[in-house]
Protein backbone atom coordinates (compact mmCIF):
# COMPACT_ATOMS: atom_id res chain seq x y z
CA UNK A 1 0.00 0.00 0.00
CA UNK A 2 2.81 2.44 0.86
CA UNK A 3 4.47 1.85 -2.53
CA UNK A 4 1.17 2.58 -4.28
CA UNK A 5 0.87 5.85 -2.36
CA UNK A 6 4.43 6.75 -3.33
CA UNK A 7 3.68 5.97 -6.98
CA UNK A 8 0.50 8.05 -6.91
CA UNK A 9 2.29 11.03 -5.32
CA UNK A 10 5.23 10.80 -7.75
CA UNK A 11 2.98 10.42 -10.79
CA UNK A 12 0.69 13.17 -9.53
CA UNK A 13 3.59 15.60 -9.12
CA UNK A 14 5.03 14.64 -12.51
CA UNK A 15 1.73 15.05 -14.38
CA UNK A 16 0.47 18.10 -12.50
CA UNK A 17 3.86 19.80 -12.69
CA UNK A 18 4.11 19.04 -16.42
CA UNK A 19 0.76 20.71 -16.97
CA UNK A 20 1.11 23.74 -14.68
CA UNK A 21 4.86 24.38 -14.50
CA UNK A 22 5.99 22.86 -17.77
CA UNK A 23 8.64 20.22 -18.42
CA UNK A 24 11.21 22.77 -19.60
CA UNK A 25 11.29 24.74 -16.34
CA UNK A 26 14.00 23.99 -13.77
CA UNK A 27 11.41 24.17 -10.99
CA UNK A 28 9.67 21.20 -12.60
CA UNK A 29 12.92 19.19 -12.49
CA UNK A 30 13.25 19.94 -8.77
CA UNK A 31 9.58 19.26 -7.92
CA UNK A 32 9.50 15.86 -9.59
CA UNK A 33 12.62 14.79 -7.70
CA UNK A 34 10.74 15.34 -4.46
CA UNK A 35 8.07 12.95 -5.70
CA UNK A 36 10.61 10.43 -6.96
CA UNK A 37 12.49 10.49 -3.65
CA UNK A 38 9.20 9.90 -1.82
CA UNK A 39 8.45 7.03 -4.22
CA UNK A 40 11.86 5.50 -3.53
CA UNK A 41 11.40 5.83 0.21
CA UNK A 42 8.05 4.04 0.14
CA UNK A 43 8.74 1.49 -2.62
CA UNK A 44 12.32 0.66 -1.62
CA UNK A 45 11.36 -1.79 1.15
CA UNK A 46 9.40 -3.87 -1.38
CA UNK A 47 12.45 -4.35 -3.59
CA UNK A 48 15.32 -4.35 -1.09
CA UNK A 49 15.56 -8.14 -1.04
CA UNK A 50 15.35 -8.52 -4.83
CA UNK A 51 18.61 -9.37 -6.62
CA UNK A 52 20.69 -9.06 -3.45
CA UNK A 53 23.91 -9.57 -5.40
CA UNK A 54 23.67 -5.90 -6.41
CA UNK A 55 24.78 -4.96 -2.89
CA UNK A 56 28.21 -6.52 -3.36
CA UNK A 57 30.84 -3.78 -3.53
CA UNK A 58 34.07 -4.47 -5.40
CA UNK A 59 37.31 -3.38 -3.76
CA UNK A 60 37.93 -0.79 -6.51
CA UNK A 61 34.47 0.79 -6.29
CA UNK A 62 35.02 3.02 -3.22
CA UNK A 63 38.12 4.52 -4.87
CA UNK A 64 36.12 5.35 -8.00
CA UNK A 65 33.36 6.88 -5.90
CA UNK A 66 35.95 8.90 -3.99
CA UNK A 67 37.36 10.21 -7.28
CA UNK A 68 33.84 11.31 -8.22
CA UNK A 69 33.58 13.22 -4.93
CA UNK A 70 31.17 10.90 -3.11
CA UNK A 71 33.48 10.29 -0.16
CA UNK A 72 34.09 14.03 0.26
CA UNK A 73 30.33 14.59 0.18
CA UNK A 74 29.88 11.80 2.77
CA UNK A 75 32.38 13.51 5.09
CA UNK A 76 30.72 16.91 4.56
CA UNK A 77 27.32 15.40 5.38
CA UNK A 78 28.86 13.96 8.53
CA UNK A 79 30.20 17.36 9.58
CA UNK A 80 26.84 19.10 9.13
CA UNK A 81 25.00 16.35 11.02
CA UNK A 82 23.04 14.75 8.17
CA UNK A 83 24.59 11.33 8.73
CA UNK A 84 23.42 11.23 12.35
CA UNK A 85 19.89 12.10 11.18
CA UNK A 86 20.02 9.17 8.76
CA UNK A 87 21.70 6.76 11.21
CA UNK A 88 19.17 7.41 13.97
CA UNK A 89 16.25 5.51 12.34
CA UNK A 90 18.67 2.81 11.21
CA UNK A 91 19.55 2.15 14.84
CA UNK A 92 16.00 0.82 15.33
CA UNK A 93 15.68 -1.04 12.03
CA UNK A 94 15.81 -4.73 11.22
CA UNK A 95 18.75 -6.73 12.56
CA UNK A 96 20.18 -8.11 15.75
CA UNK A 97 23.32 -5.97 15.86
CA UNK A 98 24.04 -2.32 15.14
CA UNK A 99 26.22 -3.35 12.21
CA UNK A 100 23.48 -5.48 10.58
CA UNK A 101 20.96 -2.64 11.07
CA UNK A 102 23.35 -0.15 9.47
CA UNK A 103 24.05 -2.53 6.57
CA UNK A 104 20.31 -3.01 6.04
CA UNK A 105 19.85 0.76 6.13
CA UNK A 106 22.41 1.21 3.36
CA UNK A 107 20.58 -1.38 1.27
CA UNK A 108 17.22 0.32 1.81
CA UNK A 109 18.63 3.72 0.94
CA UNK A 110 20.43 2.46 -2.14
CA UNK A 111 17.30 0.67 -3.37
CA UNK A 112 15.12 3.74 -2.88
CA UNK A 113 17.57 5.94 -4.78
CA UNK A 114 17.80 3.36 -7.59
CA UNK A 115 14.01 3.45 -7.92
CA UNK A 116 14.05 7.26 -7.97
CA UNK A 117 16.90 7.24 -10.49
CA UNK A 118 15.00 4.91 -12.81
CA UNK A 119 11.92 7.15 -12.52
CA UNK A 120 14.16 10.12 -13.40
CA UNK A 121 15.43 8.39 -16.53
CA UNK A 122 11.92 7.36 -17.58
CA UNK A 123 10.62 10.91 -17.17
CA UNK A 124 13.60 12.29 -19.10
CA UNK A 125 12.86 9.80 -21.90
CA UNK A 126 9.23 10.97 -21.93
CA UNK A 127 10.42 14.57 -22.14
CA UNK A 128 12.68 13.76 -25.09
CA UNK A 129 9.84 11.80 -26.71
CA UNK A 130 7.62 14.88 -26.54
CA UNK A 131 10.33 17.22 -27.90
CA UNK A 132 11.22 18.74 -24.52
CA UNK A 133 14.97 18.09 -24.76
CA UNK A 134 15.91 21.04 -22.53
CA UNK A 135 13.51 19.72 -19.90
CA UNK A 136 15.00 16.24 -20.17
CA UNK A 137 18.49 17.63 -19.64
CA UNK A 138 17.34 19.57 -16.56
CA UNK A 139 15.54 16.52 -15.16
CA UNK A 140 18.74 14.49 -15.55
CA UNK A 141 21.04 17.25 -14.23
CA UNK A 142 18.93 17.58 -11.08
CA UNK A 143 17.93 13.94 -10.61
CA UNK A 144 20.97 11.87 -11.36
CA UNK A 145 23.35 13.57 -8.89
CA UNK A 146 20.55 13.64 -6.32
CA UNK A 147 20.29 9.86 -6.53
CA UNK A 148 23.71 8.73 -7.81
CA UNK A 149 25.69 10.33 -4.97
CA UNK A 150 23.59 8.75 -2.19
CA UNK A 151 23.95 5.39 -3.95
CA UNK A 152 27.73 5.80 -4.08
CA UNK A 153 27.82 6.89 -0.43
CA UNK A 154 25.79 3.84 0.65
CA UNK A 155 28.21 1.60 -1.19
CA UNK A 156 31.23 3.28 0.44
CA UNK A 157 29.64 2.91 3.89
CA UNK A 158 28.66 -0.72 3.22
CA UNK A 159 32.23 -1.55 2.13
CA UNK A 160 33.61 0.06 5.31
CA UNK A 161 31.12 -1.78 7.51
CA UNK A 162 31.95 -5.12 5.90
CA UNK A 163 35.73 -4.52 5.78
CA UNK A 164 36.57 -2.09 8.58
CA UNK A 165 40.34 -2.55 8.21
CA UNK A 166 40.46 -1.76 4.46
CA UNK A 167 39.87 2.00 4.45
Amino acid sequence: MAAAIGAIVAAGLAVTGWRFIGPDHIVYAVVVQGGFTFLGLLAGPLFVDTARRRYAVSSAEPRIHALLGADALRRLLGRIGWNSVIDSPREHGEGHTRRTRLLRGTELSETGHIIAGVATLLLAAAAVGTAHVAGAVQIILVGLPLHAYPIMIQRIVRQRLRHPHHR
